[in-house]
């Protein structure tokens, strides 16, 4: 799990490094069969370099 204050970085872009800052949950429009999921999860990551940017929980891993 990946939690405000973890060191990521994007599974596509390994050099990126940065610090997580927030999460936010955005609704889901997959339905299954039993119904839809309750949300999916977007991240905010403040850059080593300075920038910031929201990245889908997939994309990003924790650096340990």
């Amino acid at each position: 799990m990946i939690k405000d204050g973890d060191r990521v970085s994007l599974f596509h872009n390994i050099g990126k490094v940065g610090v997580v800052v927030g999460r936010r949950a955005i609704k889901s429009t997959l339905w299954h069969t039993g119904g839809s999921s309750s949300h999916t999860w977007r991240i905010l990551i403040q850059w080593d370099d300075g920038t910031r940017t929201e990245e889908k929980i997939g994309d990003v891993m924790r650096l340990d």
